[in-house]
């Protein structure tokens, strides 16, 4: 005997009830987490608004330095999107943005920036993998997947440094006639010539050799993750080939970290800094750079102490307020990305019933 239509919408209706539960659970769960992390860096002093408040007097500056760190995300969209796509990964921007700046957000409350890549490499590859499940024919020489991904957020990275290097090395040419001790001369060109020089050497090597060089096979065997590296060289050597694209790549790099010197250099004029603009183009490198070790949440703290020892070779003691003001911006603008983490990302949501009619 066949159900009639009021039994079958019985069915239909408790198990869009029990859907609707899920999504609602889902979101929860989320802003638990968001509010949590925000909570748990207001608790640490991660998050003081003294330091915006004190430089309001000087708003002039502090604003325009504000605006300036405001328009990084968007480069940095800009320039992973670029990789995205030369992989003939074609996601939505704001899709792409939204990915961006939850891992920022989470960076925030996580040691390092290692978390957020494993978060926005997991959201691009999941949401990859819908596109590739749903009904719509793909490029024939598209190439998604996992590694791709990867390869992707490495070469983000790798970009995003070689600016900091490049700069430091010329901030420090500019300061040799300022009093800074040689030691300080050499261990800083030292380590800005070895920054430079190991992504050279991995282009090299990349853009020459198509297949994993044989000395990097022995070492990925024993822990039997051969394929994958394999396939994330091979996502390395067609970036490296696509000249133009590395071109454009390293362009958009250099406009973000200039983007942040340059709101560093306001902020210090905010602060009453008489420090050359040479100066902040050799410290404010270095700093960032150790802010990206792993010790703390984003830098944070690890920060205010290293550029108060760095300014010190400016003879100037705000070192740690100069970082903290842009730390407190950098918290304002990436809280964005606890919105951004609190809702659905309405082209998947949207997409999903069209891949399966």
């Amino acid at each position: 005997m066949e159900a009639s239509p009021v039994e079958n919408a019985v069915p239909e209706r408790a198990s869009g009830r029990g859907a609707s539960v899920r999504t609602v659970a889902v979101q929860g769960l989320k802003l638990l987490v968001a509010v949590g992390a925000v909570v748990y860096l207001v608790e640490r002093g991660d998050i003081a608004w003294e330091p915006l408040r004190a430089s309001l007097r000087r708003w002039e500056l502090t604003l325009p330095a504000f605006l300036l760190l405001a328009l990084m995300p968007l480069a940095q969209l800009w320039r992973w999107q670029s990789l995205l796509r030369a992989s003939q990964l074609h996601l939505p921007h704001r899709e792409v943005f939204s990915f961006l700046m939850v891992s920022k957000f989470f960076n925030m409350a996580f040691p390092g920036y290692i978390s957020g890549d494993i978060l926005r490499g997991f959201y691009v590859s999941r949401s990859a993998s819908g596109n590739r499940e749903s009904s719509q024919p793909r490029e024939p020489n598209s190439r998604v997947g996992t590694p791709v991904v990867v390869a992707s957020i490495v070469l983000d990275r790798i970009a995003g440094l070689i600016p900091l290097f490049t700069l430091c090395l010329i901030g420090l040419l500019g300061s040799l006639s300022d009093s800074i001790p040689r030691e300080v001369i050499l261990s800083v060109g030292t380590l800005a010539t070895v920054g430079l020089l190991a992504p050279l050497l991995l282009f090299v090597l990349t853009y020459r050799k198509p297949e994993l060089p044989a000395f990097l096979v022995r070492l990925v065997r024993w822990p039997r993750v051969e394929r994958f590296f394999s396939a994330l060289y091979g996502g390395a050597h067609r970036y490296a080939r696509n000249l133009k694209l590395i071109r454009n790549i390293l362009a958009i790099s250099f406009l973000n970290q200039g983007l942040a010197i340059s709101s560093f250099i306001l902020f210090g004029w905010a602060l009453e800094l008489e420090i050359p603009v040479m100066t902040y183009l050799m410290l404010v490198p270095l700093g960032l750079l150790v802010t990206a070790i792993p010790v703390s949440p984003a830098g944070l703290g690890v920060g205010q102490v290293a550029f108060l020892a760095l300014f010190h070779l400016a003879e100037t003691s705000q070192g740690a307020n100069l970082f903290t003001l842009y730390m407190a911006s950098f918290v304002v603008i990436n809280l964005a990305g606890a919105v951004l983490y609190l809702f659905p990302r309405m082209e998947a949501i949207q997409s999903a019933p069209a891949s399966k009619q």
